[in-house]
């Protein structure tokens, strides 16, 4: 998994989630690094939401990375995201792809003015890589609430699912 760093993220928290997701995997995802730290795209930005659009900073990652011959790129970001159809997302993917952008921005409990829990944060952040690490490899929402592929609409939704896939949804993986 090629990890592109859109804002600013600590290593250390790239490190531990990278961890968490692997285990999720199995042997689907071997190698995990860091390709590129970047500075959002300013073409991505919509100032009267204050917000980036999710499938703009998808582009404008795919543009950066066209010469690069690695399969799968994860991009992680601290800025806020929305989608044409959607006030906000805490992600997005190609299904299936090789793309997907995960918004750390509204999974840290700060954002709901709650205390500083990096537990909880990394929690979440992983359930949501693992979501639209999913979707790269083909799987689209599942009908199973506790599923991590479940779609989460806010971030109540996301604390209720689990951060591991279903039994139908590994199946449909071959892990």
């Amino acid at each position: 998994m090629n990890v592109i760093i859109i804002g600013k993220i600590k290593d250390t928290f790239v490190q531990e989630l990278k961890s968490r997701v692997i285990e999720t995997f199995d042997s689907l995802i071997s190698d995990w690094g860091i390709i590129a730290k970047l500075k959002p795209a300013k073409s991505a930005y919509d100032s009267e939401r204050n917000q980036y659009n999710a499938s703009d900073l998808l582009k404008f990652a795919k543009n950066e990375m066209k010469n690069h011959e690695r399969k799968k790129f994860l991009i992680l970001t601290d800025v806020d995201l929305y989608s044409s159809e959607l006030n906000f997302v805490f992600g997005q993917a190609d299904c299936p792809g090789s793309f997907a952008i995960v918004s750390l921005h509204r999974l840290n409990p700060i954002f709901y003015d709650q205390n500083n829990d990096e537990e909880l944060f990394l929690l979440r952040a992983t359930k949501e890589v693992v979501h639209e690490i999913g979707h790269t490899f083909g799987l689209g929402h599942c009908t199973d609430p506790k599923c991590v592929m479940s779609f989460s609409n806010s971030i109540l939704a996301v604390d209720q699912k689990k951060k591991l896939l279903c039994g139908d949804c590994r199946e449909k993986l071959g892990i």
